[in-house]
């Protein structure tokens, strides 16, 4: 069970990835083949491709993935390092957190406004970025606790 939540993100964004995929397939022979294209299919792969960046994102972070020009820090001794990499893990959460209140005031707005193709609002589609800030998030504080736990082995 654990190692299915230490992969949620990837078994997830995979599954959606294959969907989008199949659901474009779909559009381009509907639209190739019996020149009759699909009006949902554009819709839904949109709407796909928004949750599968967003856990991109948290599967980045998880990983430490994100761009970190060290050059430098590096210069500076090991403690001094250290601080500097939790100020900026800080200033990543805090950009998570800032995003996420973003993300859900954009979504309240769009509660009356609907995606035609799909009949259904695009409360559904901006709520992508306040659901997944909290996986991002919560994956940020993951890893910090792991390297705190490690004595801060890995810098950067």
């Amino acid at each position: 069970m654990k190692k299915l939540f230490d992969n949620v993100e990837e078994i997830i964004g995979g599954t959606l990835f294959l969907v989008m995929l199949a659901v474009l397939t779909v559009q381009i022979f509907s639209r190739q083949v019996f020149d009759h294209p699909l009006t949902w299919s554009e819709g839904l792969a949109k709407f796909i491709f928004i949750y599968v960046g967003y856990l991109a994102v948290a599967v980045g972070i998880k990983e430490n993935g994100h761009v970190f020009i060290d050059y430098f820090v590096t210069k500076f001794p090991v403690k001094i390092q250290r601080v500097i990499n939790y100020v900026f893990q800080f200033l990543i959460g805090a950009a998570i957190i800032l995003m996420g209140y973003i993300g859900y005031e954009m979504a309240m707005r769009k509660v009356p406004v609907d995606i035609v193709s799909l009949n259904i609002s695009y409360v559904y589609m901006y709520m992508a970025l306040p659901l997944l800030s909290v996986l991002m998030l919560y994956r940020l504080i993951e890893r910090n606790i792991k390297e705190i736990r490690n004595k801060g082995e890995e810098v950067g």
